[in-house]
């Protein structure tokens, strides 16, 4: 019961908002009384806690392989996944600045887990660097800020699209690895370039 009442939770948020849906209204789609929502889930906050656990859980594949040579495919593989997690859970990314005002314990689990996701990023732009497919850092390029670019863009690419939805601006109506890559581009080396090039020879960007 407990997988059926996440699933239907999720379907609802993603439709209406999390801040627009109630614990009754959950109940009354499944058909149950809000007491026997209450028995599996005492609190909207208790139910929200346990779905973005479910969705850190997910984000805990999205690391570093050892041991072996790292192509820029890597950081598309993650973004990619990523970009599926938004669309799966998008009421979260819809709603993260009510979600991070009102649930503070969550808010603090989100926060921990991008300071690490930081780290993780910069290891990754720190081996791209050693392995001459990024040019280094300079008075110029900071890529601590690269990164939380990167991050604002992902995290966010659900959510601007309801801002701006105009049918004649075409800028936004790309997937979010498109507009990635155009944050990273301009810091590939030679080298870099010619093995994204490769990459855009075999692996086609998803247009939807």
């Amino acid at each position: 019961m407990k997988e059926k009442i996440k699933k239907t939770a999720i379907s609802i948020f993603n439709t209406n908002g999390i801040a627009n849906v109630s614990m009754k209204q959950v109940a009354d789609i499944l058909k149950i009384s809000a007491g026997n929502l209450r028995y599996h889930y005492k609190t909207k906050e208790t139910l929200l806690a346990v779905i973005y656990s479910d969705m850190y859980a997910e984000t805990l594949d999205y690391i570093l392989p050892e041991n072996t040579y790292i192509t820029l495919f890597h950081f598309e593989e993650m973004m990619l996944k990523f970009d599926d997690l938004q669309q799966r859970y998008c009421f979260f990314f819809n709603d993260i600045v009510h979600i991070i005002k009102t649930y503070p314990e969550i808010a603090k689990q989100y926060e921990k887990s991008n300071i690490v996701r930081f780290k993780d990023a910069r290891k990754l732009i720190d081996y791209y660097i050693e392995t001459e497919r990024i040019v280094p850092e300079n008075d110029f390029i900071n890529y601590n800020k690269t990164i939380y670019n990167i991050w604002m863009t992902s995290t966010f690419w659900q959510s601007q699209k309801l801002a701006i939805n105009t049918a004649s601006y075409t800028v936004n109506k790309c997937r979010s690895i498109e507009m990635l890559w155009s944050i990273l581009l301009p810091y590939l080396t030679t080298k870099g370039l010619e093995e994204y090039k490769q990459l855009r020879k075999f692996v086609k960007l998803p247009t939807n």
